[in-house]
């Protein structure tokens, strides 16, 4: 009987253990994803400052 609950604890054990990979897996793209979105704005702002100032690129 002794034996029966500490596999069933070391099961659980591992089920929860399986979890925490996906969860920190999750908080790793999301954080790329705003490192990405950070960078993005950034360059498109430089793009805009450059395009903005070459003569007649404002319309006719």
């Amino acid at each position: 009987m002794t034996i029966a609950v500490l596999d069933r604890l070391a099961e659980l054990a591992v089920r929860r253990d399986r979890g925490s990979g996906v969860v920190e897996t999750i908080i790793i793209v999301a954080g790329f994803a705003g490192l990405a979105f950070t960078v993005y704005l950034a360059v498109a702002g430089k793009v805009n400052s450059w395009i903005s100032k070459i003569p007649g690129s404002s319309g006719p």
